[in-house]
């Protein structure tokens, strides 16, 4: 899938787009297309640029399997520079998550904040 870096950020800044479509649908699969993208060097800081629509996707969504896609990609965007902010966007969204997600919420929460880390006081 590194085969083409040019192509692989284009295709991830149209899923962004698709990020914000009317249909459910579609905003599905370009979570989970993105959740791909994510895992390349060459699109991984791409990705990253779309953050904030990703987490106002997890709070706004009405269907539950987007939202469980919204913490799939905050988790498979996640690095050092962004951890601090994803980990407190997800642990406040923890306390209204719908219980289907949150087991699999918290597992990510707490393998992110032992994996970034910068105090351990």
């Amino acid at each position: 899938m590194d085969s083409e870096p040019n192509l692989l950020v284009r295709a991830c800044n149209q899923l962004g787009q698709f990020l914000q479509h009317r249909e459910t649908n579609l905003r599905y699969l370009a979570l989970e297309s993105m959740c791909l993208l994510a895992t390349s060097e060459f699109s991984h800081d791409a990705v990253k640029k779309h953050q904030d629509t990703v987490i106002n996707a997890l709070k706004t969504e009405r269907d539950v399997s987007v939202r469980q896609r919204a913490v799939d990609l905050l988790y498979a965007m996640c690095d050092k520079s962004n951890s601090e902010e994803i980990v407190s966007e997800m642990l406040s969204y923890l306390e209204t998550a719908d219980y289907s997600i949150r087991e699999e919420m918290v597992l990510k929460v707490a393998i992110l904040a032992e994996k970034y880390a910068s105090d351990y006081t």
